[in-house]
C-alpha cells in the first residue's frame, strides 16, 4: 500500500494522518506534504496508527521533520504508532529522538481528571505544612455490642466498592506536571481485627498519620474488636471527603447495607459518579463565571486583618499547644427557630458577624462561611468533597432591627448561592485565607455525637484533633447543633495570633450576640457600642 497523507488544521496545530508504507520511495512525498502543511504552525501531530512499515529512509524523514519544526519554534509529536512501527522505533532508540504518544499513554491521559477548585485549595493549604494531619477528617466510633463485625465488614466493603471517590488517587500529570486525579485505584478490603487492649492503644497512636498523597489510597478504615468493645475508625483525606459525605452519606450507606444487605449496592454499580461531576463542572465556560468573579471581588474588597479580625494578643510562636475554646450556649434552643423567616445557619452567622464587628471595633464585618456545596438533588446524593466556603460582608452603619438584619442576611446568602461556581477564583487566589470562618455542624457532624450504624447507635468516642498550623484559618467559629436541641460554641484559633484568654473574651461577645438577636426588635447597631 502506497503512502497516503491527509491533513486537518485547527488554529496553530496541524494533524497529518499517514497510512501505508513509509520507505525510500515515499519520503519525497512526505517531505513535500509536511513542508507545505506545517508552514507557520506551532504543533505538528503525525498520526501513525495506520503505518504498516517504516524503513531507515522513513526514520530520516521523521528526523528532518522534527528538526524543521524546532527551527520554526514549534514541536512535532508522533501519535499512536502501530505495533510494527513501534518495534522499529524502540529497536533503533528513535523513541529517544522524537516525542511519541503511545496509544496506552493516551488512554491513561483520558482517565486523568483535574482537581476541583476547592480540592486544589485544600491540597495547596496542606502543602504549607505537608507532613501534618491538618487535612485528616477521622473519628473513632464505639459500636454497640450487638453489632455483627463480619456483617459490618461486608457492609463497609460494599460501600467502598460502590462509589468511585474511594478509588481516587492523586497523581502527577506526565505532560504538564500538574497534580490531578484518577478514579481507578484498588480497593483494600476491610477485615475484622481482634486486638488486645495494649495493641488497641498502640493502634490509636498509629492511625493518626499524614497521608502519602501521590498514588496512594486517601482513606483508612479499621474494624477492631477488643476483649470488651467493638470499634470502627474511618478517616479520610479532606480533599476527597467532607463532613456531610462522611456523616450523612458514608455512615448512612453503611448502616443501610448492614441492616438490609439484600438491598445494598453491588460493586461497580454506583448511584452517582464524582469523576463525572468533575468532568461536567470543568466544562463550564469562563464567560459564565465572570459575573460571579466580579461579585466575589466586591464582597472581599478592602479586607484588612486589623479591621476585620479580633485584635491579636500573641506576637510570634505560641508557648502552648492549646488552640480551642468550647462553651455551651444554654441561652438558645432549637424551638426558637420555629416559624422564623431565617434558619439556624443565618442566625449564628449573623451573631458571628456582629461579634467580629464588636471585637474589632469596626462597623463593617467581612468573613466567610462554610456550606455543604450540595444544592441539587444529584449533588445531595454525591459521595465526595462538595463543600464551598462563601465570603460574606455586612455594613452596620445604619440602624436596623435584629429581625430585619437576619431577613436581609438570609436574602444575601441566597443571592450569593447563584455564584457558587465562581468561587474558583476565590480559592485560586486565596482571597479569603485570612478571614474568620463560620460553620454550623449538626448532630453527628460535630465534635461529639451519635452515629447510626449497624441498626444501632454508635458513639463517637475520639475525634483526634488535627495539628494546629498557621496554614489553617485564622479563626474558625463553629456552632454545634446537638440532637437534643441545644447548641455549643467551639472556637478553633491560630495560637500564634491569639491567647486562650482572648478567645474566651470573643466567646463571651458571641454569646451576648446570640442572646440579643433573639429579640427581634433589638437594634443591632446599638450592640456594637
Amino acid at each position: 500500500m502506497a503512502l497516503t497523507i491527509t491533513s486537518v488544521t485547527e488554529g496553530n496545530t496541524v494533524t497529518l494522518t499517514i497510512a501505508g508504507r513509509f520507505s525510500a520511495l515515499e519520503t519525497a512525498e512526505f517531505d513535500a506534504a509536511f513542508t507545505e502543511k506545517t508552514q507557520g504552525m506551532k504543533q505538528a501531530l503525525l498520526d501513525f496508527s495506520n503505518v504498516e512499515y517504516i524503513a531507515s529512509a522513513g526514520l530520516r524523514a521523521l528526523f528532518r521533520a522534527n528538526k524543521a519544526m524546532a527551527r520554526q519554534g514549534g514541536e512535532m509529536k508522533l501519535l499512536y504508532p502501530s505495533e510494527e512501527v513501534a518495534e522499529v522505533l524502540q529497536a533503533t532508540r528513535f523513541d529517544n529522538l522524537i516525542k511519541i504518544v503511545w496509544r496506552e499513554q493516551e488512554d491513561n491521559f483520558s482517565r486523568l481528571y483535574p482537581l476541583r477548585p476547592v480540592q486544589r485549595w485544600l491540597v495547596d493549604t496542606h502543602f504549607m505544612k505537608a507532613k501534618s494531619t491538618m487535612m485528616n477528617t477521622g473519628a473513632l466510633v464505639r459500636l454497640d455490642p450487638a453489632v455483627d463485625m463480619e456483617r459490618m465488614a461486608a457492609a463497609l466493603n460494599d460501600v467502598l466498592a460502590s462509589y468511585d471517590i474511594f478509588r481516587c488517587r492523586l497523581v502527577i500529570h506526565p505532560e504538564t506536571g500538574d497534580i490531578c486525579q484518577r478514579f481507578d485505584g484498588e480497593i483494600t478490603k476491610v477485615v475484622v481485627e481482634t486486638l488486645s487492649d495494649e495493641a488497641f492503644a498502640q493502634r490509636k497512636k498509629e492511625i493518626k498519620l499524614p497521608y502519602d498523597l501521590i498514588d496512594h489510597p486517601l482513606y483508612r478504615i479499621y474494624l477492631m474488636a477488643t476483649a470488651t468493645e467493638k470499634y470502627v475508625y474511618a478517616d479520610f483525606y479532606h480533599a476527597i471527603m467532607d463532613g456531610t459525605s462522611i456523616a450523612l452519606l458514608f455512615y448512612r450507606e453503611v448502616d443501610k447495607r448492614y441492616v438490609h444487605p439484600e438491598r445494598g449496592g453491588k460493586a461497580g454499580r454506583q448511584p452517582a459518579s464524582y469523576a463525572e461531576y468533575i468532568r461536567e463542572e470543568a466544562k463550564i465556560p469562563q464567560a459564565e463565571l465572570q459575573a460571579g468573579h466580579e461579585y466575589w471581588t466586591r464582597m472581599l474588597a478592602g479586607f484588612d486583618e486589623d479591621r476585620h479580625l479580633p485584635p491579636a494578643d500573641v506576637d510570634g510562636a505560641s508557648d502552648t499547644p492549646e488552640h480551642e475554646v468550647e462553651i455551651p450556649l444554654p441561652v438558645i434552643e432549637k424551638d426558637f427557630f420555629k416559624e422564623k423567616e431565617f434558619n439556624e445557619n443565618t442566625f449564628f452567622l449573623g451573631a458571628s458577624l456582629l461579634a467580629l464587628a464588636k471585637s474589632s471595633g469596626s462597623r463593617e464585618a467581612i468573613m466567610s462561611w462554610v456550606h455543604t456545596g450540595r444544592v441539587t438533588m444529584a449533588e445531595k446524593r454525591l459521595m465526595g468533597l462538595m463543600l464551598d466556603q462563601f465570603p460574606i460582608r455586612w455594613d452596620f452603619n445604619e440602624d436596623i432591627t435584629a429581625d430585619a438584619f437576619l431577613r436581609g442576611l438570609e436574602a444575601r446568602v441566597n443571592e450569593s448561592m447563584q455564584y457558587r461556581k465562581s468561587l474558583d477564583m476565590v480559592y485560586l487566589n486565596g482571597m479569603e485565607d485570612e478571614c474568620a470562618t463560620f460553620i454550623l455542624q449538626k448532630g453527628m457532624m460535630g465534635r461529639k455525637g451519635i452515629v447510626k450504624i449497624g441498626g444501632t447507635d454508635g458513639v463517637m468516642v475520639d475525634m483526634p484533633a488535627n495539628e494546629i498550623s498557621a496554614a489553617e484559618n485564622t479563626l474558625d467559629i463553629e456552632v454545634d447543633a446537638h440532637d437534643d436541641g441545644t447548641f455549643a460554641l467551639l472556637l478553633d484559633y491560630d495560637n500564634n495570633r491569639y491567647s486562650k484568654a482572648a478567645m474566651q473574651r470573643f466567646a463571651a461577645i458571641m454569646k451576648e450576640m446570640v442572646v440579643a438577636l433573639q429579640d427581634g426588635d433589638c437594634v443591632v447597631t446599638k450592640l456594637l457600642s
